[in-house]
């Protein structure tokens, strides 16, 4: 939109199929827009599983892009120099693939090139979830420090606080970068989680003592998920410059922490020091005092959260802490954002009263029906200037925007999965997305940067409208101009305006010599809009004539819904010429699909033409220039009326081809054709063979071993080039099978593969089949299918990878109640604990409700898989319970 955006903004959002006019309703992009939202301002994002970043204005439309080899590993932000910092997700081994893991930092400029880029992955450290850009330039960065079993237990870990296969435990550090070079940097400050334990077990040890005594510190023994290497978590930081202090989210313990960053990396390490004298120790904590043994279970307030940040000064609640309260391990799930004002003094210091307070939070925004926001996972929230609220519910990659008094007046759907884009219309899914970050517009990164808006990110987006204005669109040029002469006899017409424009509902006629020639209703198939052009086909003018045309200031509209004024037959006249070579017909035709690769172009004339002395064929293919072919050329031959154009090149599957003709042909007369223009002549290739069926499915599990490999694609397919399907089985090739071979079964539109031998238990198997071994009937080959995109695990047999329980006698029994996931266990004693493992001895979570008594219960088994799981009671007896 041509004009700035103002504060007060209306969206109308609506959609219509273009053969029925039927309504729709928007599922991707601007999915809310009304009176109240923060318009004078970007959102900047990077889908997860995706190497792009967008920058969206507040009408849902694209600003900018930044490209990267990565996926985020997990922030990323705009700095004020334009600049962009990302986190990437970097191939590691140590780290697996835990949640969150990152490992590289990035800075690209406004044009994606790469400025800097920074490492941190290694045996013991690796960056997860989020960095800090500091004001001074540096880069705070959260890394997992991981250390051996024998470490943890010598600080006063208890061995039972293991899983069986646990070899290490992650901690925190925290690690202040300033960058150097290209690919450089130097540790200025840092701070780590395993100088400030506190521990109740062992006296022997230095770190022994209460945590209700020393708040401090953190109790290496406690955690709402003991038994994992990522013992603590974090998820989220952010910095007051104001207090030099540092805020971290806590997942697995649900608290956020506040530590001094005034410190020398040595009084980090200690317990005193720095501005507020307590070196690395907490300042603050809140959200579980039964971390810090100082509350019980209702005393609890935040739930596996993630985010917070400081509001920042001049904006509602600034000092205050904004977090997302995701809601794990509440009573019922649902989410939500909250405002914890902190009790900090003058000075910065916190009143240290135990437990922490406040009580409670200031402001808390949940949906009028509560379960209807539930991020279980990532998400965030931010306080805008205009003292709204925009939240990230990143699981489904929603962002919304609420008043104070909760009313949602902005809405965006992510319509990216990974590098793929959906069309509007879809059912979001696979969209997620960390968290989103608005940045005002008179944020310096803006400064002498293009913010015109690139449309919207979704494919096919239904019309929208965002009512910002009250200036009408107005003529900007008109095709053929007013007084034009010699004017072809078939062109169309063009009305060019200085905005983007929308059909409205009123008239347009042609006048032929005075007399109506042709009379349109609008929205009419005969009228295109693309942005700011209308283009009016019509019938073939005559000869020698004067053409004018009429239309009514109800035809079109601008975004805003202000009407253009009306265009007079007296403003808009010419003249036809007096003979020209007519197109009779394009071959392919306009619009036409499944054009075969190699097809020659034909242009039929009304009469007989000749080749002119100069000109040229241009032919493009994707947008992009393709081959051009001069009239003089053998790629040109003419028989009477009849134009044949043979391309050197053949095109490619899938592809849209634009034709462009100039004036290379003449009539008799020596009177040039009308050139063909860009748009005017184009069509689409035959598609490549594609497969709409994997068999095993794309990350099937516990696939038998004698399992039969399959793939059914959408047509009919036949034996094409050599190739062969590969087979890996744990990352090493076992079998490779030749499509044109006895081992391989074409039939209709379906191939199957025969093993050599059948594949092992617990294994991961992955499938690479090459391209243009199979084509269809247009001689059109397949793609390759990447072992990425087809790979499942086969069964695994029962095994002894359960906790080793031994029971001196059966005194519990188990069984369903139904067949999906509700338990019932009674006991000969008092049920005091129960745990569940998968096959693999790794913990799963149950919601546990008491039955009559206490030799009673029920459980259920929360995102439990198919599969056979272990039941502990009391620590020591042991039920294998079946998932159906």
């Amino acid at each position: 939109m041509k004009k700035q955006l103002t504060n007060i903004c209306t969206i109308l959002i609506f959609a219509f199929s273009l053969t029925n006019a039927l309504s729709q309703t928007k599922t991707l992009g601007l999915t809310k827009h009304f009176t109240g939202s923060d318009e004078d301002g970007y959102v900047l994002f990077t889908p997860i599983a995706s190497d792009t970043t967008f920058l969206i204005n507040k009408c849902g439309q694209r600003i900018h892009e930044w490209h990267s080899k990565y996926t985020p590993g997990l922030s990323v932000y705009l700095l004020p120099n334009g600049n962009l910092l990302k986190t990437g997700t970097y191939d590691d081994t140590t780290f697996g693939a835990a949640g969150g893991r990152g490992g590289v930092i990035e800075e690209l400029d406004w044009d994606s090139k790469l400025i800097w880029s920074y490492v941190i992955f290694n045996d013991s450290l690796c960056q997860h979830h989020d960095i800090r850009p500091m004001p001074n330039g540096n880069i705070m960065v959260m890394t997992w420090h991981s250390i051996s079993k024998l470490q943890a237990i010598s600080l006063g870990r208890s061995p039972l606080n293991f899983g069986n296969s646990q070899t290490d435990l992650w901690g925190e550090r925290l690690i202040e970068l300033k960058p150097r070079g290209k690919d450089s940097a130097d540790i200025v400050w840092q701070w780590d989680l395993f100088d400030h334990l506190v521990q109740d077990l062992d006296s022997t040890k230095a770190n022994y003592g209460n945590v209700g005594n020393n708040p401090g510190l953190m109790d290496i023994n406690y955690a709402l998920n003991k038994k994992t290497r990522d013992w603590i978590h974090m998820n989220g930081i952010d910095y007051n410059p104001k207090l030099d202090q540092i805020v971290m989210s806590c997942h697995n313990i649900s608290e956020i922490w506040i530590i001094d960053h005034s410190t020398t990396k040595a009084q980090a390490i200690s317990h005193t020091g720095g501005k507020y004298g307590k070196g690395g120790d907490l300042l603050y904590r809140w959200g579980n005092p039964i971390a810090y043994k100082q509350g019980g279970l209702s005393d609890r307030k935040l739930f596996k959260q993630h985010n917070p940040n400081w509001i920042k000064g001049g904006l509602k609640d600034s000092g205050s802490i904004m977090v997302f309260n995701n809601g794990w391990d509440r009573d019922s799930f649902y989410s939500t954002v909250e405002v914890i004002p902190t009790p900090v003094n003058i000075n910065g210091s916190y009143n240290n009263s135990l437990p922490y307070g406040p009580s409670k939070s200031s402001w808390i925004y949940k949906d009028s029906i509560p379960t209807n926001f539930f991020a279980l996972i990532i998400s965030g929230a931010q306080r805008l200037p205009n003292g709204n609220t925009l939240i990230c519910s990143g699981p489904q990659g929603r962002f919304f925007e609420v008043t104070p008094n909760q009313k949602t007046v902005w809405e965006y759907i992510n319509p990216t999965v990974g590098d793929f884009i959906q069309q509007d219309g879809q059912t979001p899914n696979n969209n997620a997305v960390f968290r989103c970050e608005y940045y005002p517009n008179t944020y310096s990164a803006f400064k002498n940067k293009n913010l015109s808006h690139k449309g919207t990110i979704e494919l096919n987006s239904y019309i929208y409208s965002c009512i910002f204005e009250k200036t009408p669109p107005k003529i900007k040029t008109l095709f053929p101009a007013k007084n034009d002469q010699n004017v072809n006899l078939n062109n169309p017409l063009k009305v060019v305006f200085d905005e983007t424009v929308l059909a409205k509902t009123g008239s347009l006629k042609i006048f032929q010599n005075n007399a109506v020639f042709q009379s349109y209703s609008i929205p009419n198939n005969l009228i295109k809009i693309n942005k700011d052009t209308v283009t009016i086909i019509h019938n073939p003018f005559k000869s020698n004539s004067r053409i004018s045309v009429k239309i009514d200031p109800y035809s079109f509209r601008d975004s805003s819904d202000n009407l253009s004024a009306t265009l007079d037959s007296s403003q808009w006249y010419f003249y036809t010429s007096s003979s020209q070579p007519v197109v009779e017909q394009l071959m392919p035709a306009t619009l036409d699909i499944n054009v075969a690769l190699n097809t020659e172009l034909k242009i039929i004339f009304k009469n007989k033409v000749y080749k002119n002395n100069t000109g040229k064929i241009d032919i493009w293919e994707n947008s992009l220039f393709k081959e051009r072919i001069l009239i003089g050329s053998n790629g040109v031959t003419i028989n009477n009326n009849l134009v044949s154009i043979t391309p050197t090149l053949s095109f490619k599957p899938n592809a849209t081809i634009v034709v462009e003709v100039e004036a290379c042909f003449i009539d008799s007369n020596g009177i040039q054709n009308q050139p063909l223009a860009f748009g005017d002549w184009y069509f689409k290739t035959v598609t490549t063979p594609k497969p709409i069926t994997l068999s095993p499915l794309q990350n099937a599990t516990n696939i038998k071993t004698n399992t039969s490999i399959s793939i059914v694609f959408d047509r009919t397919i036949y034996q094409g080039q050599i190739g062969n399907l590969m087979v890996f089985e744990n990352n090493l090739l076992i079998d490779s099978i030749e499509v044109s071979g006895p081992r391989a079964n074409i039939l209709g539109n379906s191939v199957t593969f025969d093993l050599n031998n059948p594949l092992k238990n617990a294994s991961r198997i992955a499938l690479t089949l090459q391209e243009k071994t199979l084509k269809d009937s247009f001689n059109t080959f397949n793609a390759a299918i990447d072992s990425s995109n087809w790979h499942f695990t086969t069964e695994k047999k029962l095994n002894s990878m359960y906790p080793q329980i031994k029971s001196s006698q059966k005194k519990t029994t188990i069984w369903p109640l139904t067949i999906i996931h509700n338990y019932k266990v009674t006991s000969e004693v008092e049920i005091k604990t129960i745990e569940v493992f998968d096959i693999n001895g790794k913990a799963i979570p149950i919601r546990i409700n008491k039955g009559s008594n206490d030799m009673e219960l029920y459980f259920e088994i929360l995102n439990g898989s198919p599969g056979y799981y272990l039941a502990i009671i009391n620590g020591n007896d042991s039920n294998l319970i079946t998932l159906e």
